[in-house]
């Protein structure tokens, strides 16, 4: 479903500007016995400046990391602010706090998108010669810029009641006390396998929860509260080092202990890298992906005992902020009771060894180490990047199968255009943490820290291969060619490609490229593709005898044409009237220039947005 892949890509998104926090932190821990000036670098990052991070950081997300997208919208919101303070400064509170008109964090994720969407949808917009300059990409700072000041009017105006209702719900998060501290636990773990505890770990770090700072600064969200030195902050956070630090090494050496003998050594090596990483840098997936399917009621009990960590942590007053054992003491000068964490952190390891023991054994749950030699030999120390993402590739269905490749921290997300065509067993074997499915064509491969760098790799590979990307050309349902009542396409006489049932009434461009050929009737049309792809682009079957009827032609022979451009506007009911089909089709119609593989998208396309074909050029043809 696609909006799994938007919550998927939004979860990504937020990801972006955490990159900078560890830095931060190591900043204000300097300056508190140093310089002032680390420190003032560190409050920079986190207090000051973290709604414009959010902004381009999040429309860096959503835009395949472009240039112009995060200058557009650290313009909009250095606007968007200025907009809002002008209309109202701030708000008093009953206790006779002063809080200034600014939506903080919440501000910058919402510049990000809507500078996203704006992105998206002028980047390749025309204007007249004499206009030039401002055509493409480089309008988009200037619509960012236009939305924008009516944003700050719009929310200069209806900020201090929504910020109300915000201030509320976080109070009654807060309020719930230890309760809440047991419900943030148990779902933040439940929502591993989705990706999606980045949104709710958002919520809690950057929006719930505000702190006027002794400047005047409003701060919300438990990250920026902690450091802005708010006595309450932390309250949800520093459970997360008992996980991270002794818990999971605990419930990693009980699957070690549970090995077979003759594995045991392996999975050790495994198994003490998984651990490493949770403690050192707070990334558990290497851990937890090892068991969340393949031992589900082992999941369960994680969940639970996280939630009832943070629980404990909770009513014994402890303060923290920082998940791995370097930030524990990078902190330490902000924190509340930071020492109960080793006591509990002991009790919790003994806890986790023991049930992760109890419950492998009694169920004979398959981790790592426990089934012949052969069934542990997808649980492979990391090889190479370019072994890894070759192999990746092959388990997806190859490179024409893909049809989004990004990376967060931990894992490599992969949107295929088929999912029959994904080697499941291969996935298995893959030398990587797990994988989870969000969605049918969604995949996360859990890499660690080598995520972003397999990514990287993979996006090489398509380059490399000359890999072309065919747009939609109408809105509707996707169709095989060879379901098509006219042997013409079912037999592909005149080559493989798309079906389409359209629900609209426009054919636009599916690639960049020069028309050929228009047929007499402007029922149907050949382009010549920047990267020589002919193709056939076909609206109905027979509509031939038509004679032009209920057709529109937009575009001339020899014209140059962008992706998503209009060609063709069609009369569907005057299609249907003549007693003709609605079929239509595009085709590559010289295969001579293609490899092999081929992929292609199913269910509902929107016209030159979704990509619904994938094809690998052979290199015998370039």
């Amino acid at each position: 479903m696609k909006w799994r892949g938007i919550m998927q890509r939004v979860a990504k998104a937020l990801m972006v500007p955490i990159v900078v926090m560890p830095v931060a932190a190591l900043f204000i821990a300097v300056g508190e016995f140093g310089p002032e000036f680390f420190k003032a670098a560190g409050n920079a990052i986190i207090v000051e400046y973290l709604p414009l991070l959010f902004a381009v950081g999040v429309a860096i997300g959503f835009t395949d990391n472009d240039g112009m997208a995060a200058f557009a919208a650290a313009a909009g919101h250095v606007i968007l602010v200025k907009v809002m303070a002008a209309i109202n400064p701030g708000f008093a509170l009953e206790s006779g706090e002063f809080i200034p008109n600014e939506m903080s964090v919440l501000g910058g994720i919402i510049v990000g998108a809507y500078t996203a969407a704006l992105y998206w949808r002028f980047r390749n917009i025309r204007f007249p010669e004499f206009l030039g300059f401002f055509s493409g990409k480089r309008f988009v700072p200037i619509i960012v810029s236009l939305v924008s000041v009516g944003a700050g009017v719009f929310f200069g105006y209806l900020w201090p009641p929504i910020n109300n209702v915000i201030l509320a719900l976080g109070n009654w998060v807060f309020g719930t006390g230890h309760y809440g501290a047991f419900i943030y636990g148990l779902l933040n773990r439940l929502l591993i396998p989705t990706g999606l505890h980045h949104i709710l770990q958002s919520l809690l770090l950057h929006v719930f929860g505000s702190f006027v700072t002794p400047e005047g600064n409003l701060v919300t969200g438990e990250l920026a509260r902690f450091f802005a030195g708010d006595p309450s902050a932390g309250a949800f956070s520093g459970g997360f080092f008992v996980t991270m630090m002794f818990a999971l090494p605990a419930a990693a050496l009980a699957m070690v202990h549970e090995a077979r003998p003759e594995n045991r050594k392996k999975v050790a090596g495994i198994m003490l890298t998984a651990a490493l990483t949770s403690i050192i840098t707070g990334i558990t997936e290497p851990v937890e992906f090892v068991f969340i399917f393949a031992a589900p009621l082992l999941f369960a009990v994680h969940s639970v005992l996280t939630g009832a960590t943070l629980m404990v942590s909770y009513l014994l007053g402890i303060r923290h902020y920082g998940y791995a054992l370097p930030l524990f003491f990078m902190n330490l000068h902000k924190a509340a009771n930071p020492w109960l964490i080793f006591p509990l952190g002991a009790v919790m390891a003994v806890i986790y060894y023991l049930v992760f023991r109890l419950v492998i054994r009694r169920f004979n749950y398959p981790t790592p180490g426990r089934g012949a030699e052969e069934e542990t030999a997808g649980v492979a120390a990391a090889t190479g990047l370019a072994p890894r993402a070759r192999d990746t590739v092959a388990a997806l269905g190859g490179l024409t199968n893909l049809r989004a490749v990004d990376a967060c921290l931990t894992r490599l997300r992969v949107t295929v255009l088929n999912p029959a065509r994904v080697d499941e067993a291969a996935l298995e074997k893959l030398p990587a943490a797990g994988v989870s499915r969000p969605a049918a064509e969604i995949f996360q491969i859990v890499y660690g820290g080598d995520s972003d760098l397999i990514r990287d790799e993979i996006l090489a590979l398509r380059q490399q291969a000359e890999i072309i990307e065919l747009l939609a050309p109408l809105d509707g349902d996707v169709l095989d060619l060879a379901d098509f009542p006219d042997p013409v396409f079912a037999d592909g006489l005149l080559g493989k490609g798309v079906g389409f049932m359209p629900r609209g009434n426009t054919l636009v461009a599916p690639a960049a490229g020069e028309i050929v050929k228009v047929f007499p009737g402007g029922h149907a049309l050949v382009m010549k593709t920047s990267h020589g792809l002919e193709l056939l682009l076909h609206i109905g079957l027979d509509t031939v005898d038509l004679k032009g009827e209920g057709f529109e032609q937009l575009c001339g022979e020899g014209e140059q044409v962008k992706p998503g451009q209009a060609l063709i506007k069609f009369d569907a009911d005057v299609i249907k009237a003549a007693g003709k089909e609605l079929h239509s089709a595009l085709v590559v119609t010289n295969q001579e220039i293609l490899a092999e593989a081929t992929g292609v998208a199913e269910g509902k396309v929107t016209r030159g947005k979704d990509v619904v074909c994938v094809v690998q050029k052979n290199p015998a043809a370039s």
